[in-house]
């Protein structure tokens, strides 16, 4: 007989017909209403899809919809997760892994905005750098503003690009790790590799959502009519729901914090709810992002693609 510690200290994780009799109604409730919320982000990523097809060059189609699609990706995950329990392992991965890709992206959407990254730093010069702003806008507020240069945009570039990069070859560290049983998640112990891998985890989220928070504060006035704020805020909120909930409902779980219905443990408790929750802020999000992203481009923008497409050049 599975009792709650054992379940605990196994990590065990119940198969969904063990999952629907343990919890019952509820489980099945979870699974119907994940379904409709899923099946409504879908609905808004099509209504997205057809909408900037219509309005914008192929180039910032797919850029913006690759950062849109993390929306519903996201969003299958979590369902998943309700729906297959023993998936939890590879959806959690998947979801890591893609969740800073729609930033990066959105870094070189931007830089479309400007029609190339020389123009940007021709408009970039004489300008300042304000280095205050989250996550390191404690320690960084009586810092001095900047003068732009070549050089400090090649450092803040190089912050944007390692935030996608770092949690990738983590991730082969951790799995090479864990083959040789040197890694267990959330045991942070000397001889245990999982308390160094997160933190190298951390300070790539800070540098890298700090990289982005000061370039998009120094872009967004010269770029205006872009709604740059709005479509920046609705990705990075996303990025970071995710991560806290992560690491929230996984220690609370593993502590034993949350209900045990053997064969469903507190971790697993914690697991549905947490892909519950984020499922619903998936939404508004999602919701959050259609609005700022459902614009036409600016007039002026236009005008520049019009003059600048190789058809009016050869006129």
């Amino acid at each position: 007989m599975m009792n709650c510690s054992y379940l605990l200290e196994t990590e065990y994780i119940p198969t969904m017909e063990e999952a629907v009799t343990a919890l019952g109604e509820l489980s099945i409730g979870l699974v119907i209403l994940g379904g409709i919320v899923t099946t409504g982000i879908y609905c808004i990523y099509i209504e997205e899809l057809i909408y900037l097809y219509r309005n914008w060059p192929v180039k910032f189609f797919l850029l913006k919809l690759g950062c849109l699609s993390i929306f519903p990706l996201v969003g299958s995950c979590f369902f998943l997760n309700l729906l297959i329990p023993r998936a939890t392992e590879y959806t959690t991965n998947t979801v890591i892994l893609s969740l800073p890709a729609p930033l990066v992206l959105f870094f070189w959407v931007v830089i479309g905005y400007a029609s190339k990254e020389r123009h940007l730093l021709e408009r970039l010069e004489d300008k300042l750098i304000p280095l205050q702003g989250p996550p390191c806008c404690w320690f960084c507020l009586c810092c001095p503003k900047l003068p732009f240069s070549k050089q400090r945009f090649k450092v803040v570039k190089a912050c944007i690009y390692q935030f996608f990069l770092t949690p990738v070859i983590l991730f082969i560290i951790a799995t090479v790790c864990s083959k040789y049983g040197v890694f267990k998640e959330l045991k942070f112990v000397p001889d245990n590799a999982a308390p160094y891998l997160v933190g190298l985890n951390f300070a790539s989220f800070f540098i890298g959502v700090y990289g982005l928070v000061i370039f998009m504060k120094t872009t967004s006035k010269l770029l205006h009519g872009f709604h740059i704020h709005g479509k920046f805020l609705s990705l990075q909120l996303q990025f970071i729901l995710v991560r806290f909930h992560f690491f929230t409902f996984d220690t609370l779980g593993r502590l034993g914090f949350f209900p045990c219905h053997p064969p469903v443990s507190s971790l697993m408790t914690a697991l549905y709810i947490r892909s519950a929750l984020l499922l619903g802020e998936g939404f508004i999000l999602s919701v959050v992002g259609r609005f700022f992203f459902l614009h036409a481009p600016p007039p002026h923008f236009v005008s520049v693609v019009d003059t600048t497409h190789s058809i009016n050049q050869n006129a």
